[in-house]
């Protein structure tokens, strides 16, 4: 359900850009809501002349895996904001970031509710940056936490380089990895919660 709410707020161009446990909500009935969008940033798609476009779902859906007739305008973000441990290495970067920032953050929540503790984790936010940008030797799964082989892969494909990123391509690539090949994601928010 939080990919989905994710999924939800790109779709109509923005980037939350403070993704983080906070900001994940349980609702009465046990689902998943997305608060805090006071750090979003707008983005655009744009028709082949450059035109801003107001696309349904199913366009959407069809540039995100055809961007042939549409194109995502990668009106690049360039302010560090956000929650440290959640925060991708590319925000922190003078080049610019776009919506796939939001997945690190997806990630690393991800990482926190399996291992029990974020993947970056220090005393000082600092120290926390540092591990962020230097991820490739910082990000450490441990053994003991007794993680599938799917659960560490998904971590690996959301937590990496913004290009090999899941999700970069659209959500459907999310949805698709094996570590939810027994989600029905039509279904999810009339399905009763595990907890409510």
């Amino acid at each position: 359900e939080t990919i989905m709410a994710v999924d939800s707020v790109h779709k109509i161009n923005y980037i939350h850009r403070d993704i983080k446990p906070d900001n994940v909500l349980i609702d009465r009935s046990g689902h998943v809501k997305l608060s805090d969008f006071g750090l979003c940033k707008h983005s655009q798609i744009t028709d082949s002349h450059g035109y801003m476009k107001k696309v349904s779902d199913e366009e959407y859906k069809r540039i995100s895996t055809h961007s042939s007739e549409f194109k995502r305008k990668r009106e690049l973000a360039y302010s560090t904001v956000g929650t440290p441990d959640y925060i991708a290495p590319e925000v922190f970067s003078k080049q610019g970031y776009t919506e796939t920032a939001d997945w690190w953050s997806i990630g690393v929540i991800f990482y926190e509710m399996v291992v029990g503790y974020p993947p970056f984790f220090a005393d000082e936010p600092s120290i926390t940056c540092q591990k962020i940008l230097n991820w490739r030797k910082s990000l450490h799964i441990p053994r003991e936490a007794g993680l599938s082989k799917e659960a560490i892969d998904l971590i690996k494909r959301l937590i990496c380089d913004p290009a090999d990123r899941l999700g970069t391509k659209g959500v459907e690539e999310i949805k698709s990895h094996a570590f939810f090949r027994t989600v029905d994601w039509d279904t999810l928010r009339n399905t009763r919660a595990p907890w409510i």
